[in-house]
């Protein structure tokens, strides 16, 4: 678990600008959580405080079972860093280095890699997809390969936390896609916790368990997922939200709020005919105003309904449709 508590942080010289402002807030462990923002937002000073890139100026941080990391010893932050993987924007890969010492790369900063450590590195190349490319050089490889790469090299260290500061920005959609599942896929299966930087909320609705909103140095709304898709409150947020075609402040204007039901399905049962279904078995009418399936293969819908609230309800709960009310 990660916990921050009153931390603030103001560059030298930024005269009375603040980069964080008294953030309070606590990273759950075995989640993906999500943190988006503007730039300037404050979102990628706040991950660099974890790993001791940034000092703070007031408040504390707990990372994993260091209570106070702004007081850790050189030998301590040392350590501490070696449970962090980092991901950036730029893969920051050496240019003379091949793929397989490049991902040792962070080993060398402290010791000669042993055998076992290259046998490891190579089985983070098969991992990330790119078994036949370890003697080739950064300049041989694509941007998606290349962040893969860096991915690999994150994980060489056997880290707990995974901090990934945009590293689809400056991918296609397609390449996005295919990292963020592969992202997802190595924290399953390294049980790793994931911190997540973007500025896209269609990025966040791809990947995140949890989201934290940020604006000004200041977090504005945190929650899990769906309550920061269909109960934001934030005006920053609510705008996020309509870049993925989401603007319930229109539905709600458009329709009677009391007809409408939002619904949660998971993967298992997205391909069921449940709605058609129900309509012929229960003799009802909806209108369906709005759904998405996510790359996971759940999704959301809001549908509207005339009549038969309650056995509408009920119908969709037994076929374990999650159902709630939209506002």
């Amino acid at each position: 678990m990660i916990t921050l508590t009153n931390v603030t942080k103001k560059y030298p010289g930024s005269g009375d600008e603040i980069a964080l402002k008294n953030i309070t807030t606590t990273f759950e462990a075995g989640l993906i959580h999500g943190i988006i923002g503007v730039s300037g937002a404050g979102k990628s000073t706040l991950i660099r405080l974890l790993n001791q890139l940034e000092t703070y100026d007031n408040g504390s941080i707990q990372v994993f079972d260091y209570t106070d990391i702004k007081a850790l010893n050189k030998e301590s932050t040392r350590m501490l860093r070696k449970e962090i993987g980092m991901v950036f924007q730029r893969d920051h890969l050496l240019s003379r280095k091949t793929v397989i010492d490049n991902i040792l790369l962070p080993i060398t900063f402290y010791r000669k890699p042993t055998d076992k450590d290259i046998e490891y590195a190579t089985h983070l190349l098969d991992e990330v997809g790119l078994t036949d490319y370890k003697d080739r050089y950064p300049s041989q490889l694509s941007g998606g390969q290349r962040q893969r790469v860096g991915i690999a090299r994150a994980l060489i260290n056997h880290p707990k936390l995974l901090i990934c500061d945009e590293p689809t920005s400056a991918l296609d959609v397609i390449t996005t896609g295919n990292i963020l599942t592969l992202i997802k896929r190595l924290a399953k299966r390294h049980h790793l916790n994931v911190i997540f930087v973007t500025h896209d909320m269609n990025v966040i609705e791809s990947i995140a368990d949890t989201v934290t909103v940020m604006d000004k140095g200041e977090i504005v709304e945190q929650g899990p997922l769906d309550d920061i898709l269909f109960k934001a409150k934030h005006p920053k947020t609510k705008a996020f939200i309509k870049r993925v075609g989401l603007d319930l402040d229109a539905i709600t204007d458009t329709f009677d709020k009391a007809s409408l039901l939002l619904l949660k399905f998971n993967k298992d049962i997205v391909k069921d005919p449940i709605l058609a279904t129900m309509m012929t078995e229960l003799n009802v009418t909806v209108s369906i105003v709005y759904s998405n399936i996510t790359p996971n293969k759940s999704g959301w819908m809001i549908i509207q309904v005339s009549k038969k609230h309650q056995q509408i309800t009920d119908y969709l709960i037994s076929h374990r449709v999650v159902v709630d009310h939209v506002v």
